[in-house]
C-alpha cells in the first residue's frame, strides 16, 4: 500500500467529514478509490454516515487526528446546536 497515497486519502476524507462536504465525498469516494490506499474500513463508513445525519454542510464543531505508525486516527464531534447549543 502506497503511503503517500493512504496519506492523501486520509487528507482528503478529514476535509470532507470536517466540512459536511457530503457532496464532494460522494463524487470521489467508490469501492475502488477505497481499495486503492487500503481504506476499505468500518471507520470510514461509520463517519460518512455521522455526515449524513448532521446534514449537508453541517461543519463537525471538534475535529482532532493522530498519525499513529502506519495509520490515522481521526475524531469528530457534532453537538445539536453548535459547541453552545446555540
Amino acid at each position: 500500500m502506497p503511503t503517500a497515497e493512504l496519506a492523501e486519502f486520509d487528507q482528503k476524507a478529514v476535509g470532507w467529514i470536517a466540512g459536511g462536504d457530503i457532496e464532494e465525498c460522494l463524487a470521489e469516494v467508490c469501492l475502488e478509490s477505497l481499495h486503492a490506499p487500503g481504506n476499505a474500513t468500518h471507520g470510514f463508513m461509520d463517519f460518512m454516515l455521522m455526515m449524513g445525519v448532521a446534514g449537508q454542510g453541517q461543519k463537525a464543531d471538534y475535529v482532532d487526528t493522530y498519525d499513529l505508525f502506519h495509520t490515522m486516527e481521526a475524531y469528530f464531534t457534532w453537538y445539536p446546536g453548535g459547541i453552545g447549543g446555540e
